[in-house]
């Protein structure tokens, strides 16, 4: 039997279920939004998270609100006679008819209840989306949805209104708890201190291209769109959940830099990191950086290497990028390993007493790791805002101003195209005309 194709942003869907005597009911369900009221305590006051991730954010109590329609129409489960399978085709035909009419009936309010009613702030859809969000891209999620509250604070200020001081006080005791579990106020966000409201009418095209405005302003390099591109992801979600009948950001583009932008480390710079130690310096976070510079490989990546991803006999390294798993035709990395790097880097399970499943570095969080970066190239003298994403990009720069070929570059960073590596060209060309224009001028 075929299925109906409901898209998954319709209100209501069209639904099926089995029944007896090998046939399927047809069903529409709608989506009639959902209620957030505030968690409170016996006193009646707001309750707060007070440890995790979510520490100093107020709680509440999310109900969805679901109805059912039965269409008193059927399908056969396994048609097999040619008058079966017309018979399906047209009753599904019918089906999607009058779907499509209860959906206009819902625009129009002739039901009793329409698409504007049924929600009247958006955060705390886009708030449930970013909380419960499991993918590795999760602090970039976090981020975009940040931005989004600081564009609304700046250029919105009805959408944002300042908390109660015995709220801010709340927050201020709970703090933020840092890798040693110590709670700090210094790394509390601006925008906890803020309740927003977003009117779903609010937020429509012009309100987005305000946004893409404000983030290509107040960001460097491909901050931007990267930033919105996650944001999008927000909103196409709860689009799809049908909390919203239209998706604003359709439309609205932000163009990523045709130029690399960020710093590179060159040979020399990386000579000279390699013989600077700092003192107290944790040798996993070390020997993972200098991982990255010879490899290219991803933060991402680097956390779940295991031993099983090196072939020791064959002196190869192969490992599925999180980042492209599941939809690329490249997501598989396969690459040679220089010997200094298995003997001097990663070693064996069997010397650093670890087994083939273990990680090969064990590393404290991203942000501990970039502090301790940090410290390392300054104390190597390279004045220069080096990230981990830049050991992908020295990486990639120095084979290619060593003479190797784009192709094999964007292989061994385990991309499907030129289009990324071209502009690590494009950065080398820019480089290459800084320096003839440092000569000095002829004067004849």
């Amino acid at each position: 039997m075929k299925a109906t194709h409901t898209k998954a942003k319709d209100n209501p869907k069209l639904q099926q279920r089995a029944i007896s005597g090998g046939k399927v009911a047809l069903y529409l369900e709608y989506y009639l939004g959902r209620t957030s009221t505030p968690r409170t305590d016996e006193a009646g006051k707001q309750m707060y998270y007070t440890e995790g991730k979510m520490a100093g954010k107020p709680m509440y109590i999310v109900r969805h609100s679901r109805k059912k329609e039965e269409l008193k129409l059927y399908l056969y489960a396994k048609p097999r006679t040619a008058e079966e399978k017309a018979h399906n085709a047209n009753t599904i035909t019918q089906a999607k008819q009058i779907r499509n009419a209860r959906e206009q009936e819902m625009l129009s309010g002739t039901m009793g209840y329409t698409f504007a009613k049924r929600v009247t702030n958006l955060i705390p859809y886009f708030e449930t989306y970013v909380n419960t969000y499991t993918k590795k891209d999760v602090r970039s999620i976090r981020f975009a949805l940040n931005r989004f509250k600081q564009f609304l604070r700046l250029n919105h200020p009805l959408c944002a209104i300042k908390k109660t001081e015995a709220e801010i006080q709340a927050i201020n005791e709970a703090g933020t708890e840092n890798h040693n579990g110590v709670h700090t106020k210094n790394s509390i966000n601006p925008n906890e201190y803020y309740r927003f409201s977003l009117d779903p009418k609010q937020f429509n095209e012009t309100m987005v291209q305000g946004f893409v405005s404000f983030l290509q302003e107040n960001s460097k390099g491909n901050g931007a769109a990267t930033a919105y591109k996650r944001f999008k992801k927000i909103v196409k979600h709860i689009a799809k959940e049908g909390i919203i009948a239209n998706n604003p950001c359709e439309n609205v583009v932000c163009k990523s830099s045709e130029h690399l932008t960020k710093d590179i480390l060159k040979p020399e710079e990386i000579k000279a990191l390699i013989q600077t130690h700092v003192r107290n310096e944790n040798p996993n976070i070390r020997r993972a950086f200098i991982f990255t510079l010879f490899t290219g490989v991803r933060w991402c990546d680097i956390i779940e290497l295991r031993y099983n991803n090196i072939d020791y006999q064959n002196k190869t390294l192969r490992f599925e990028q999180s980042k492209t798993k599941g939809h690329s035709a490249k997501s598989v990395v396969e690459m040679p390993l220089r010997d200094d790097l298995l003997t001097g880097i990663i070693g064996t399970p069997e010397e650093q007493g670890k087994t083939k499943d273990d990680l090969i570095f064990e590393l404290p969080s991203h942000t501990m790791c970039l502090k301790a970066l940090r410290r390392w190239t300054a104390k190597a003298g390279i004045d220069k805002h080096i990230t981990w994403h830049c050991g992908r990009h020295s990486f990639a720069t120095n084979l290619l101003e060593g003479g190797a070929n784009v192709k094999v570059v964007a292989d061994l960073l385990g991309h499907s195209g030129l289009t990324y590596v071209e502009r690590y060209l494009r950065a080398i060309d820019e480089s290459k005309k800084r320096a003839l224009n440092s000569l000095p001028t002829i004067e004849l």
